[in-house]
C-alpha cells in the first residue's frame, strides 16, 4: 500500500472513532473526579509528543500510559522523570522493568504531586496562625505485561491512589489496562489504554471534624464530636486508542507520525497528534505534538508541546536515555519536563 495511503488512512481512522461524540458534546466535565494528578503527562518523551504516545511508548514510563508496551523490553530499566509544574507544585514519577524472560516483564512504578508546606489560615486570623500543613498526591503500582502472539501484546498495572492535605486523606485502587498490536502493515501500530479504572474516593480524617450540637433547641448539652461527611467522587478514567506509523525508517533517519484519540471522563473527548523524527539511528530525536485537538477553545488549555532526546549506548549492555519537553499553557505559561533512564 501506498505511504501516503497509509498516512491518510492512520489519520481518518483515529479521527473518525470519537469525532461524533467529541463535537455533540456541550457541557464540560472538568472538575468532577478525584486525584485528577493522574491525568498529567508521565515521561518527557510523551509529553514532548503532546500526549500522542499509547501506541509509541518505549521506556518505562509505559506502566502509566500502555502498560502492553513493557512486554516488549527485554532490559532492566531505571527512569526517573520530573517536571516544575504550576504555582510551585512538582511533578514526578520513578519507574523499574524487571524482565523475566518467558514468563512476561513486572515492573513497579510512582507518581507523585508535591508541593512546599503552607501556612495555615483561619477567618479570625487571615494572615496566618503560627501553624503549617503539607499536601501531596501519589501513585504506586505494579505492572505486569507479555507477549501473547508475536504481533500483540497485553498489560496491566495495579496502582495504590492516595491525595493528603493535613490529617485528611483520601485513598483507592485502580487498574490501567492496555494492549499493541502490531497490524499487518510493516511499521503500522495500534494501541489502546484504559487507564484510572477504580474505586471512588472520599475525604476521611480527623480535620473533618467538628463540635456538633445534637439538641440545639436547649442549653447546657453535651457537644459530642461529630465528622463532617464528603462526598465520593470516581478517579478520571481515560480511554486511549492511538495509531503509529514508520512512515521513514533505515539507520540514518526516522520519521514517526502519531495520531490518539481519547476520551476522558472529566473532560471533553478530543484527538492529539504526534511527530517524532530520529536521527542517527535515534541517536538524537526531536519530536513536537498538537494536544486535545476538537475540545472547544476554552478547554483545550494545552496548546502544543515540543521535545528533544538522546539515546546512547554506553556498552552493549548498558544504555542511556534523555528527554526534555517543553508544554504551552494557554493561561499559566510554559512548564519544562526531563527525564533521565538507563538500560542494563
Amino acid at each position: 500500500m501506498n505511504r501516503i495511503v497509509k498516512i491518510i488512512l492512520v489519520l481518518s481512522l483515529a479521527t473518525f472513532l470519537f469525532a461524533e461524540e467529541t463535537f455533540a458534546q456541550s457541557v464540560s466535565k472538568t472538575g468532577t473526579t478525584a486525584a485528577p494528578f493522574l491525568n498529567i503527562p508521565v515521561g518527557a518523551r510523551a509529553a514532548g509528543l503532546g500526549g500522542a504516545v499509547v501506541s509509541s511508548v518505549n521506556d518505562a514510563s509505559a506502566m502509566a500510559l500502555n502498560p502492553a508496551a513493557i512486554a516488549n523490553m527485554n532490559k532492566f530499566e531505571f527512569m526517573v522523570d520530573h517536571a516544575q509544574w504550576f504555582a510551585d507544585l512538582r511533578h514526578s514519577y520513578l519507574g523499574v522493568i524487571i524482565p523475566a524472560g518467558t514468563i512476561g516483564t513486572f515492573g513497579i512504578n510512582i507518581t507523585a504531586l508535591t508541593m512546599d508546606d503552607m501556612i495555615e489560615t483561619t477567618y479570625d486570623m487571615p494572615d496566618g496562625t503560627g501553624r503549617m500543613f503539607g499536601a501531596y498526591m501519589y501513585a504506586a503500582g505494579f505492572s505486569y505485561g507479555r507477549q501473547l502472539l508475536d504481533v500483540f501484546s497485553l498489560g496491566v498495572n495495579v496502582k495504590y491512589v492516595n491525595e493528603t492535605i493535613w490529617n485528611t486523606s483520601a485513598t483507592g485502587l485502580a487498574f490501567d489496562i492496555g494492549t499493541l498490536y502490531q497490524t499487518p502493515l510493516d511499521g503500522l501500530v495500534f494501541g489502546v489504554s484504559m487507564t484510572n479504572f477504580g474505586s471512588k474516593m472520599r475525604m476521611l480524617g480527623d480535620d473533618l471534624l467538628i463540635e456538633a450540637d445534637p439538641d440545639r433547641g436547649s442549653s447546657g448539652n453535651w457537644n459530642p464530636a461529630a465528622m463532617l461527611r464528603t462526598d465520593q467522587f470516581d478517579m478520571p478514567l481515560q480511554l486511549r486508542a492511538s495509531l503509529k506509523y514508520d512512515y521513514y525508517a533505515d539507520e540514518y533517519l526516522r520519521v514517526t507520525p502519531i495520531v490518539e484519540a481519547n476520551s476522558p471522563s472529566d473532560n471533553f473527548q478530543s484527538v492529539s497528534f504526534g511527530l517524532e523524527i530520529g536521527f542517527l539511528n535515534d541517536l538524537f530525536q526531536v519530536r513536537g505534538g498538537l494536544p486535545n485537538i476538537g475540545m472547544p477553545e476554552e478547554d483545550r488549555v494545552f496548546q502544543f508541546a515540543a521535545g528533544a532526546g538522546i539515546k546512547y549506548d554506553i556498552q552493549s549492555s548498558l544504555g542511556l536515555r534523555i528527554n526534555y519537553a517543553y508544554q504551552q499553557h494557554k493561561y499559566l505559561g510554559g512548564t519544562n519536563r526531563v527525564s533521565l533512564s538507563m538500560t542494563f
